[in-house]
Order: C-alpha cells, then structure tokens, then sequence
C-alpha cells in the first residue's frame, strides 16, 4: 500500500482532461504535487477512506492505533518531507482536495519482477467516498506512472487487500498483473495483500 517531495512539491500538474463525470466536471480536476497545507485533508480522506473498506476487519483497537500512526496530520507532513516519496492530490475548481497517491522510491518486493533497483511503489490511492466513479483514481495513477517512466523506473508495483476486488480490478484494467502476497500489519493485525506489478 507507499511516496517524495521536493520544493518542487508547491507546483501543480496541468488540468486533466474532461470526462463525462458528475457532478464533478473532470476539466475542474487538477492532479498535482500535494501541498502542505494540505495535510489536514489528506490526513482526513486517507483515515476515512482506509475506515470504510478495511475498519470492519480489525479490531477497534488496532484501527485507531493504525489510524493515529498513519493518517495523521503529523504523519501527513513526515510524508511530504520524505525525499523517498512524493505525495500528489487531486483537486476540484475550488482547491477541495478529492483524492491523493504516492510514488514511493528504494522499495520493492521480492516476487516483482526485474531487478529491484528499478523498482518503484504506487502507494495510498485513495479518493473520497463521495467522488468515486468519476476517473480520478486513474488520473492519479496516471501522475505516478509518468513520474516513474521519467526517472527510468521499470516496474511500477503496488499491494491491494486480498479482499478488495474492486481495487484489484481497477489495476489488472490499467495493466498490472499479480506476482505474490504479503503481510499488511493494522496494529497487531496480519492480513494478506497481493502483490501487482506493472511493466513500464
């Protein structure tokens, strides 16, 4: 489920392409670098995201536990810091901020294919409950695969719950493909994730 942010972290990418979205119009979309001021909202859409598609799996105990180390402001911000990863996030006309990704560099899972050293991780695609159906999320993959040809990674992997099919249908349309399993820890929780890849 992992990102790099420079000073060039306060630019934004150009306007993404219309859809037939509603109400949302997609040439009100704008994909960019996550911002700090950001944090708050970002913080918000990944606990609230992460809550409803996995919060019935673990224990009341270990969501908030995870929620507090992870989705954070405080964590927020560690993120936008870290020159290992780089945060983006998509936003309405009015800067309201729908969705978020991250490019993470210097991971990799052993079943991915090639070598590692070519590896980058697609991590946290998230977009708020009520914006789904509208394409942002493959405008958001989009931003993290382009960034990743750019630097001359070659594979491009990500993790999504084993029962998540939605999700993984999502990536199998764009052309990832599964290669393994791993843990995913939610406080003491264990759980599976498949492992996807994607050749760039």
């Amino acid at each position: 489920m992992a990102t790099v942010n420079t000073a060039s972290n306060e630019g934004l990418a150009p306007i993404i392409p219309p859809t037939l979205s509603q109400p949302i119009s997609v040439s009100d979309i704008t994909v960019g670098h996550a911002l700090t001021s950001e944090a708050a909202a970002i913080a918000s859409i990944g606990a609230d995201t992460f809550t409803a598609t996995f919060g019935f799996s673990v224990s009341a105990e270990d969501l908030a536990e995870f929620l507090a180390t992870t989705y954070s402001e405080v964590s927020v911000l560690a993120d936008l810091k870290d020159p290992a990863v780089q945060t983006w996030t998509a936003r309405d006309a009015t800067g309201k901020v729908l969705g978020l990704v991250q490019l993470v560099r210097g991971i990799s899972e052993p079943c991915v294919p090639g070598d590692p050293a070519t590896h980058a991780e697609l991590r946290r695609l998230y977009v708020d409950t009520t914006a789904h159906g509208r394409g942002i999320g493959s405008k958001l993959i989009a931003a993290v695969e382009d960034q990743a040809r750019a630097e001359g990674f070659k594979e491009l992997w990500l993790t999504v719950w084993e029962h998540n099919p939605k999700a993984e249908r999502l990536y199998q349309r764009l052309g990832y493909k599964k290669y393994g399993s791993t843990d995913f820890l939610t406080g003491a929780c264990v759980q599976t994730d498949h492992v996807l890849s994607k050749s760039l």
